[in-house]
């Protein structure tokens, strides 16, 4: 099979290893570079590790300095995770060629979008558009850990390169979600929050021959068996009000006022049991959630322990304060912990709709039949430090997918892949939208 431009710049990014915080990002930055400077695009390169380079590419406007609109920023990763314990039918770094897809690590995470933003570039640059806003491209290292030496980096160090953005596309949103016959393509406009937390329980500690009761083991015991099995409290905010409407609006009739009730917190939990798997899409973004990961406690077998501590990867939906999330967590496991916060990324406190609608209708112009929604993403991207600048950042990376394949379902996971020219079909999008938008 022929490939496109972009679809041979996506097999050559899949065939280099990437594996975050194993094999450098290097390599991948220097082609990327290779590839944009030779279409006359200029690049500088900052790095916190030499190993693990963040690419900043420009193409200036050429309107006049006091009449141009603030610049669009497009941005993603390079790194990867693991392909260790998965059972891959294929060679998960040889970009092969199969049953219409373009198989690899990588493929949707996201060097599938780094191939569209790469071709926009490309495009924009033998195009000589002239546009009102500068077009920035920033392809980072680091996002699959934890961002330090990629953006959080960027963010803390070189806000320079942010001056002026009040805009940003990046991961996830703009696939094909087919439901109900529809073809639906969501636009990330938010994202939950993370954070590390570390509780702690204590007790009376004693001799392990000896029968004892309300002991920190117990009490932290009885703790996780809660958070593991036992929702937080309903919080509606409004980019899901936003997400759940928009979904309610497309299918309408009965399922749509069904959907309507999950905004209504007395109902909110009893319906997302009705909805059996389809709920699984909302029930994380309607509650703060934490997933217990880490336990410690005790230093000999026969010496009951005066101190249990477990620690917690939370989740806070958008506009969230961690403040809040530690009361939800005491609402459920009681007074007498001891709850202390090790990392907080905190997200936006609001959403800015400002593109939305232009962003939509590009949408719907370029694909025949499709709709568009908002959505919230329940876990988190680079946009969490881009949020810290004011920036807003829209999950807008157009694949238009067949109706049997399910984009979230191959992210991380074995076989990873994406059907032949769902890069190109992005980058057409994408050109379409920064040739028409009003800013």
């Amino acid at each position: 099979m022929e490939l496109s431009r972009i679809d041979q710049i996506l097999c050559r990014l899949i065939r280099m290893d990437t594996t975050s915080g194993v094999h450098p990002e290097r390599p991948c930055i220097e082609y990327i570079r290779e590839l944009l400077e030779s279409a006359g695009i200029e690049t500088s390169v900052y790095a916190l590790d030499e190993e693990r380079p963040n690419l900043y590419a420009c193409i200036p406007s050429k309107e006049d300095p006091e009449r141009r609109k603030p610049p669009l920023l497009f941005y993603g990763h390079v790194d990867v995770v693991p392909v260790t314990d998965q059972q891959w039918s294929c060679d998960p770094f040889g970009a092969e060629i199969k049953d219409g897809y373009i198989w690899g690590r990588g493929a949707v995470d996201m060097k599938g979008e780094i191939a569209m933003f790469i071709g926009l570039a490309l495009a924009a640059a033998e195009q000589r558009l002239e546009l009102p806003f500068d077009l920035r491209f920033l392809f980072v290292s680091d996002e699959e850990c934890s961002g330090r030496y990629g953006m959080a980096y960027l963010v803390d160090r070189h806000p320079e390169l942010f001056e002026g953005v009040k805009w940003a596309f990046g991961e996830i949103g703009g696939f094909t979600f087919h439901v109900a016959g529809q073809q639906i393509y969501p636009i990330m406009i938010a994202e939950k929050q993370f954070a590390h937390l570390r509780i702690t329980a204590r007790g009376s500690g004693g001799h392990g021959s000896l029968a004892h009761t309300g002991t920190a083991m117990e009490r932290a015991a009885e703790a996780v068996a809660k958070l593991s099995k036992e929702r937080l409290p309903v919080r509606i905010t409004p980019p899901v009000r936003l997400m759940v409407e928009g979904f309610a609006d497309i299918l309408g009739g009965f399922q749509g006022k069904v959907l309507r009730r999950l905004l209504q917190p007395r109902w909110t939990d009893r319906i997302l049991k009705l909805m059996g798997g389809t709920g699984t899409l909302f029930d994380p973004l309607l509650h703060n959630n934490i997933n217990v990961t880490i336990i410690s406690g005790g230093s000999a077998i026969n010496v009951i322990p005066s101190a249990v501590t477990f620690q917690g990867d939370m989740r806070l939906v958008p506009g969230c304060s961690i403040e809040e999330g530690i009361e939800d967590v005491r609402s459920l496991i009681g007074d007498g912990f001891t709850i202390d916060v090790e990392e907080y990324n905190p997200g936006s406190s609001s959403t800015d709709m400002s593109l939305y609608e232009q962003i939509s209708r590009t949408m719907t112009s370029c694909e025949k039949g499709a709709k568009t929604v908002p959505f919230v993403l329940s876990g988190v991207t680079d946009g969490r430090f881009l949020s810290r600048l004011g920036i807003q950042t829209y999950g807008f990376t157009p694949m238009k997918l067949p109706e049997d394949y399910n984009f979230t379902e191959f992210i991380h996971s074995a076989d990873e892949r994406i059907p032949v020219g769902a890069a190109d079909f992005g980058a057409e999008v994408l050109l379409k939208l920064v040739c028409n938008l009003k800013v």
